[in-house]
């Protein structure tokens, strides 16, 4: 398995952020680490309060709507100037529902391994802030699986972000019936300028591969790896401090691999181009992009991209078109309160559909100082 996902990364480095996507950090905050907080221990709490509801008629996905709140309490300790502890519980609750959703135990380390590189294990910084488009991984896995669990390496410096990670989804012991399962990821950008420069250009370089299957398992199906690979060239000037922050274009090269031949589909490979504009300004985003595709699957993107249907068994059109533009609005209150809203468009040119999607957003993370523990 190791030696797998090495091959994996190594892959994904040689094809070698306007993320293809609105930034949506501001729907979850994994604490950033703090400096001088040696031997502290502070209670957090992370909220998120949400309404997402998808108009979506075409037929590759059913439309839907989600309503509810996530909450994870959790005890942070410092245990030294490189190490931090968390603890605690996620919940989740849908509007409508008499009980939770889920409830998860939750527990990560968070070492600084040097001063640009840090390793996390347990929960990871997941989700958002892996910074990957949307055909290959999908915002609201946040609502629907809200806990990466795994290992992680993030290396910052002024020219290089990296972060690479494995989600151990499914574990397994020796004779079960059900596979394991596991996600390797990573994802990457490469700036040519200086970070000061107002004009910006960078490459982006992403990988998502899945894994199903097990040697020990008894479960019956073949084991199964899907792969996505995506690279690009990124440039983004900015404008001022005024109401437009900045401007940027990107255009993106994406591509679908099935490394064992057991997808169920007839292809194993796939591609795409993904052009896109976007637009900071003072209070959000405007994203448009063209989505062009072929034979293009995606275990984590979002089901509007792909060749195949999430609901509709067989269904398969071999070529997509898609228009999407989006807009966002995010402010920040007490730096704990942040509320965020959310317009979001596809256009299926094919088919003549037009898909919409909105939400709000309400955050709340609160972290209070408890006390000085330290240990002999």
């Amino acid at each position: 398995m190791l030696r797998g996902i090495i091959v994996l990364c190594c892959i994904a480095l040689w094809w070698n952020n306007l993320q293809a996507q609105v930034d949506q950090t501001w729907r979850y905050y994994y604490p950033e680490f703090k400096e001088n907080a040696e031997n502290n221990l502070y209670f957090r709490l992370e909220n998120n309060n949400f309404v997402k509801n998808n108009e979506y008629f075409g037929d590759y996905i059913e439309g839907f709507t989600m309503m509810g709140y996530t909450a994870q309490p959790s005890l942070v300790y410092y245990a030294g100037s490189r190490l931090r502890v968390k603890a605690g519980i996620h919940v989740i609750q849908f509007s409508g529902m008499n009980e939770f959703t889920e409830v998860l135990p939750t527990f990560s380390i968070h070492t600084k391994l040097t001063d640009k590189l840090d390793l996390i294990m347990g929960g990871l910084q997941g989700d958002v802030h892996h910074k990957l488009i949307e055909p290959i991984f999908n915002p609201e896995n946040q609502y629907t699986r809200p806990i990466e669990n795994g290992f992680q390496f993030i290396y910052t410096a002024n020219k290089l972000w990296l972060d690479a990670w494995v989600d151990w989804e499914q574990f397994i012991f020796l004779g079960d019936d059900k596979p394991e399962k596991f996600t390797a990821g990573l994802s990457t950008e490469y700036s040519f300028t200086k970070t000061e420069s107002d004009f910006q250009v960078s490459i982006p370089s992403q990988m998502v591969a899945t894994h199903l299957g097990g040697q020990i398992s008894n479960y019956s199906e073949r084991m199964q790896s899907l792969a996505n690979l995506v690279t690009g060239l990124k440039l983004d000037y900015k404008v001022g401090d005024g109401f437009i922050k900045d401007i940027g274009f990107a255009t993106y090269f994406a591509t679908y691999h099935d490394l064992t031949g057991q997808s169920g589909w007839d292809f194993t490979y796939g591609d795409a181009i993904y052009p896109v504009a976007e637009v900071n300004y003072k209070y959000g985003t405007f994203m448009a992009g063209y989505w062009k595709a072929h034979n293009f699957l995606s275990p984590k993107g979002s089901s509007l991209f792909q060749s195949t249907s999430n609901y509709k068994e067989g269904y398969y059109s071999p070529d997509r078109n898609l228009v999407t533009a989006k807009l966002s609005f995010a402010r920040t209150f007490m730096k704990q309160i942040k509320f965020s809203a959310m317009v979001e468009t596809y256009y299926d040119v094919p088919a003549s559909q037009f898909d919409y999607s909105y939400g709000i957003n309400l955050v709340f993370t609160p972290n209070f100082f408890i006390s000085k523990v330290k240990f002999d």
